[in-house]
């Protein structure tokens, strides 16, 4: 699964993803989320997936940049030695 499949997948988990098609869509402009779905986006990517992410600051996230989160996080948590990429 590419990273932006894997991006997609992840908001899907929470029935948010259909409103997140291109790359460059943000992830709270287009998926117009309330307060209560942002923390619970937040909760998800830190709990299952271990990206820590503020989706609360003043910049608005891509769907290419929580992809990108999503491939380094797996990326290095695959890695056995442990070490960052």
């Amino acid at each position: 699964m590419d990273p932006l499949q894997r991006a997609r997948a992840v908001l899907g988990d929470l029935c948010l993803g259909s409103g997140a098609r291109h790359p460059e869509d943000r992830i709270r402009d287009h998926l117009e989320l309330d307060p209560a779905e942002i923390t619970e986006l937040e909760l998800l990517l830190r709990s299952r997936h271990r990206v820590q992410l503020d989706l609360w600051e003043v910049y608005d996230r891509t769907l290419a940049e929580v992809a990108e989160l999503l491939s380094h996080n797996r990326a290095v948590a695959a890695d056995p030695s442990g070490a960052e990429h």
